[in-house]
C-alpha cells in the first residue's frame, strides 16, 4: 500500500513520536539500547522513515558515533550508515532507519542503541571530545516534507576511571617493595573492550600484582614509541574488558633497584581504549602519586599499608560478589584481579574543571572517602601539582574540549 500524503497545513498529524533515549553513554565504549514508539492513530496503514541526527562539540572526531537498529524483519542489529558534517555549532551525525510500516491505530516500537566508541577498535581516536551527545529523532513519510513528528534529546557523556589508592610515601632503592591498589570502575552503562589498565613506572622499578591464588605475577614492562615516554605496566592485559557497573581492584607491589638515584618518582595510571600502538587510543588518566626514593641500605620508616592489610585481601573474589565476564580475555601473562563488586560506584567527577600539565598524565578522580593509614606510615601526595621524579613528557594529555575523556597528544620536549 503507498503511504499516506503528508497532512495539509493546519490538519492535526496522525502521528506522534515517543523517545526512551538512555541518560547517558560511556566514553569511547559500547553502545547502549533504548526505544523510539511511532504511533500511527490514523485510518490507514502508513510506511514512515525514522530519521536520527546527532550533534556533538566542535572537536568530534570522525568514527566518534554509532547507531543501531534491530530490524524488525529477522530481529538482528543493524548499523544505520552515518553521515558526518563538521559546522560552526558543532559536529553533526545523520543517517535514516527506513521503511517502518505502522498499522492503522497502531504502535510500532522500535529497538535502537547509540554509543561514542571515538574511533575504531585498534584505532581510538587520539583528540577531540564531548560531554553530551544532542540527539533528534525526526519521522517523516517523505523525506522532502516536514516531519511528522520529532523529539530532541539530551544524553549525558561520562566515563570509565581509573585510580592509585594508598600508595606508600616513600620506598628504597633495593630495599622491600611498597604495596598499594589501582582501581579500575565502570560507573558508566556502556560496556568496554579492548581496554588497557596501565600502569606506569620509573625505568628502574619492577612491578608484581597479586593473582587470585595469593602469589605475586611480575609483569613485563612496555616501552612508549617516543624517546621520552614512561614505561608502563598492563595490569590486567592488552585487550581486556569491563563490563558496565564492573570494578576490579588490583593489589601491586613496586621495587626499586639498589642503583635508583635517590629522590622523587612519580607513578601515573591511564586507561587506554582502541589502543593500536603502545599508549596510543583514547585515554583516561588518574591523577598520579610521587614515591621519595631513598638511598639504598637506608632503614625504611616503618611498614607500607600492605603490611598491615587484612588477609580478606587476597583472596580471590566471591561469585556472588564478583562482576561479570570481561568481555575480553586477558593474556595469559596478564594481572588478574584481587578484589571486585558489583555496580554501585557513584558517577565520576566533572573533568572539566581538571587542568593539565605536559609532565605528568593526570585527570580528576572522584573523591572517595580512604581508611586512615596506620601512624608509622605517611600515604604519598597525589594530583596535578606534583611534576618532579619520572617525566611523562610524551604522555601530555589534553582536556579535549568539553570531553569526558583525556584524549592523548603526543608532545616532545623542547
Amino acid at each position: 500500500m503507498a503511504a499516506a500524503p503528508v497532512a495539509f497545513a493546519g490538519e492535526p498529524s496522525h502521528t506522534s513520536l515517543s523517545v526512551q533515549a538512555p541518560a547517558s553513554v560511556g566514553f569511547a565504549g559500547g553502545p547502549v539500547e533504548f526505544t523510539e514508539d511511532i504511533t500511527n492513530s490514523g485510518q490507514e496503514s502508513t510506511g514512515y522513515h525514522l530519521e536520527l541526527r546527532t550533534v556533538t562539540d566542535v572537536g568530534t572526531p570522525p568514527d566518534a558515533i554509532v547507531i543501531d537498529y534491530r530490524d524488525p524483519a529477522d530481529g538482528t542489529w543493524k548499523s544505520v550508515p552515518l553521515g558526518m558534517t563538521r559546522t560552526s555549532g558543532g559536529v553533526v551525525y545523520d543517517g535514516t532507519v527506513l521503511g517502518l510500516t505502522v498499522p492503522a491505530g497502531r504502535t510500532l516500537k522500535v529497538d535502537l542503541r547509540i554509543g561514542a566508541p571515538m574511533g575504531l577498535p585498534h584505532d581510538g581516536a587520539t583528540n577531540g571530545g564531548f560531554r553530551s551527545i544532542a540527539l533528534h529523532s525526526a519521522v517523516v513519510v517523505d523525506p522532502h516534507e516536514p516531519a511528522q513528528a520529532e523529539v530532541t534529546s539530551t544524553i549525558k557523556v561520562t566515563s570509565i576511571t581509573s585510580s592509585l589508592d594508598h600508595v606508600p610515601a616513600t620506598a628504597v632503592a633495593g630495599g622491600a617493595p611498597v604495596e598499594f591498589d589501582v582501581t579500575l570502575d565502570n560507573p558508566t552503562p556502556s560496556d568496554y573492550t579492548n581496554l588497557g589498565n596501565v600502569l606506569f613506572v620509573d625505568r628502574s622499578a619492577t612491578v608484581q600484582v597479586r593473582t587470585a591464588d595469593g602469589a605475586w605475577r611480575t609483569l613485563d614492562k612496555v616501552a612508549g614509541i617516543a624517546p621520552d615516554d614512561p614505561y608502563g605496566v598492563y595490569l590486567q592485559g592488552r585487550d581486556s574488558g569491563l563490563r558496565s557497573g564492573g570494578k576490579v581492584v588490583a593489589r601491586v607491589r613496586v621495587s626499586y633497584d639498589a642503583k635508583t638515584p635517590a629522590g622523587t618518582t612519580t607513578l601515573g595510571s591511564c586507561v587506554f581504549v582502541n589502543e593500536g600502538l603502545p599508549f596510543r587510543g583514547t585515554t583516561k588518566c588518574a591523577a598520579h602519586s610521587t614515591i621519595q626514593v631513598l638511598p639504598a641500605a637506608t632503614k625504611t620508616p616503618g611498614p607500607s599499608p600492605s603490611s598491615s592489610s587484612a588477609p580478606s585481601s587476597s583472596s580471590a573474589p566471591s561469585a556472588s560478589s564478583a562482576p561479570s565476564a570481561p568481555l575480553s580475555s586477558a593474556p595469559a601473562g596478564a594481572a588478574v584481579p584481587v578484589s571486585a563488586s558489583s555496580p554501585s560506584a557513584p558517577a565520576p567527577a566533572d573533568p572539566s574543571t581538571t587542568s593539565t600539565a605536559p609532565s605528568a598524565p593526570q585527570a580528576r578522580v572522584a573523591d572517595a572517602a580512604q581508611p586512615a593509614a596506620p601512624s608509622s606510615v605517611q600515604l604519598a601526595s597525589t594530583g596535578a601539582d606534583h611534576t618532579a621524579g619520572l617525566a611523562f613528557g610524551g604522555l601530555a594529555l589534553a582536556a579535549a574540549g568539553a570531553g569526558a575523556l583525556w584524549l592523548r597528544r603526543v608532545l616532545r620536549r623542547a
